[in-house]
């Protein structure tokens, strides 16, 4: 679940409590106020009304606007509880009043039989009934006096039901618009977050714009911006320690070499010199040395970097002139190369690099080869990926030691690899550059007695891939 989309939620619960407390509450006002309203008529109509009915206003039965629908009276004596005066309604409808100063909502039936003497439909209806005491002429009376309130109440569910539909309305609006109060929140995040990515290895130079406000994001972006630069410092470093291990490293082994050469050139002017096949071994030695340090630079190059340089290149001409040049190695201890490609195979990538991974891969497919044997180089298209395979008559490579020959120093033969030189980081140098292409290595050994290494390289570069300054 996304931030904007938390915030919402968030947004709109509270909004929907709110509401609803409000709704609750204007609910709660809205069903009371007509009772209280028809109370305070009764109030007063309860003991008007019995006044002019026992004053002789009207004959038995009592007055006319008494004995319609309008009212439900009964006038009793309070002493003995003797009903002195029945309405219209309260004739029809008999209800238990309730006490004086006092109202309520009842539900009565109606009474009677029609004309064959048979129990009519019963009707119920809900009356609000107050009692109020009054005195007439020394004498004391009290009035119960009752009004229908059915359309009250269907008015009343009514305005229940337009409050709910009301409320849910709000609900999904405060939804719409809490939505788009949360993009207009975090636009600021989302234009840190397009900017952070901007900022890589080759542009850690570029930083956060700033403003002068003391707000969250503000604080944000100087927070990131200390981070890139420790980030740009470290790296700077890291370049520097390259640099400059690179110097000390290749002066004093170019240094030794000289003085090796020298050594044995001065033994062979000389005659026979006893130490001369020391001194080859050491020669041998300081060469390994030196091929050692130089892939070891480069592998930590490659590390650093993030992106391959994006450019158009022919990969089977590519290699093809690797094939040409690896050709002679390969003729001097009767390896055939062959090659199976196409007219072409066009792509972006970084040549320089790609020349670097392939001419490991071949230099490996030639020296742990068998005398006699054969290289052969094959390529095809697959959709938007390229594959290459490179493919041997060597040795083999046991099951359980596939999966660690990318990894850097690993050699499944220490004995054979030096004999032959290796470092153990030809393959782990393949890895990286084409996973700096957004490819993928395997390595597979086949029933006929061949091994080969895969190489599947998109057409138009991997994610990682970026154009170079």
């Amino acid at each position: 679940m996304t931030v904007r989309l938390k915030i919402t939620l968030l947004m709109t619960a509270a909004g929907f409590v709110a509401s609803l407390v409000f709704s609750c509450i204007i609910l709660w006002e809205m069903v009371e106020q007509p009772f209280r309203l028809i109370d305070a008529d009764l109030k007063v109509a309860g003991p008007r009304i019995g006044q002019a009915v026992m004053a002789g206003m009207g004959d038995e039965g009592g007055p006319g606007f008494a004995d319609g629908d309008h009212y439900w009276l009964e006038v009793r004596d309070p002493a003995t509880g003797e009903v002195l005066y029945r309405s219209g309604l309260a004739r029809t409808y008999r209800i238990e009043p309730p006490r004086a100063g006092r109202g309520r909502t009842v539900s009565a039936v109606a009474e009677g039989q029609d004309a064959a003497g048979r129990d009519k439909e019963r009707e119920k209806v809900d009356f609000r009934v107050y009692t109020t005491a009054f005195s007439l002429e020394g004498h004391h009376y009290q009035a119960s006096a009752g009004r229908p309130v059915e359309h009250l109440e269907d008015e009343l569910g009514d305005t229940v039901s337009g409050i709910a539909g009301g409320l849910a309305f709000s609900v999904l609006l405060l939804a719409a618009i809490s939505y788009f109060l949360a993009g207009l929140m975090l636009r600021p995040i989302r234009e840190l977050n397009a900017q952070a990515r901007d900022i890589s290895e080759k542009h850690l130079d570029r930083r956060m714009p700033t403003t002068g406000e003391r707000d969250e994001f503000n604080t944000l972006a100087e927070t990131l911006n200390n981070v890139f630069d420790r980030l740009q410092h470290a790296f700077l470093r890291q370049k520097r320690l390259l640099a400059d291990a690179s110097h000390e490293l290749k002066t004093p082994l170019t240094m030794m070499r000289l003085a090796l050469d020298a050594i044995r050139s001065g033994a062979g002017d000389g005659g026979p010199d006893p130490q001369a096949e020391s001194h080859e071994r050491m020669t041998e030695q300081v060469l390994r040395m030196d091929r050692l340090v130089k892939s070891l630079l480069d592998l930590s190059s490659l590390e650093i970097e993030a992106a391959a340089a994006r450019e158009p290149l022919d990969l089977a001409a590519l290699l093809n002139a690797l094939i040409e040049d690896y050709r002679f190695l390969g003729e001097a201890r009767g390896i055939g190369l062959r090659a199976d490609l196409p007219g072409r195979l066009d792509m972006e990538g970084d040549a320089d690099k790609l020349t670097r991974a392939f001419s490991n891969l071949l230099d490996n497919a030639v020296k742990y080869n068998v005398e006699g044997g054969s290289v052969t180089v094959t390529g095809a298209r697959s959709g938007p990926n390229l594959t290459i395979t490179l493919a041997n008559t060597g040795p083999g490579v046991p099951d359980k030691d596939i999966p660690r020959i990318f990894e850097q120093f690993y050699r499944v033969e220490k004995s054979r690899s030096q004999q032959h030189g290796g470092s153990g980081l030809g393959l782990a140098i393949v890895k990286r550059i084409v996973e700096l292409h957004g490819g993928t290595t395997t390595f597979e050994n086949h029933p006929d007695g061949l091994t080969s290494v895969t190489v599947t390289l998109p057409e138009h570069g991997g994610p990682d891939t970026a154009r170079p300054d």
